[in-house]
């Protein structure tokens, strides 16, 4: 009978702490949610799209025309290799341009 006891005490103890971190997880997120709120006034899901549309248009072309990658299969993986090395460096050029233009003060 006190085994019972013991393990109820237990599951309150546990219960009771699940409580509080989602409180202090939730009070975590509330003070994070300004700065995620910040970029609300630039487009960026249309960049986000713009610079996905020209990846992988680039990085198909690119894995078409290159003369080494022989096959079906290599042509796709050096798709895939193409269209992440320009999303990165447009994202790049994309986060400088928004730098400077900050910086500037547009």
């Amino acid at each position: 009978m006190s085994s019972n006891k013991l393990d109820d005490k237990v599951a309150s103890n546990k219960a009771a702490n699940n409580k509080i971190s989602n409180t202090v997880l939730a009070i975590l997120l509330l003070l994070f949610s300004p700065w995620a709120n910040a970029a609300a006034l630039v487009p960026w899901k249309t960049y986000l799209a713009g610079v996905m549309f020209i990846a992988l248009v680039t990085g198909t072309f690119l894995s078409i025309r290159n003369k080494k990658a022989e096959g079906r299969m290599a042509k796709i993986i050096m798709a895939g290799v193409y269209f992440w090395l320009i999303t990165f460096a447009e994202l790049i050029i994309l986060a400088l341009v928004y730098h400077f233009f900050r910086r500037a003060g547009f």
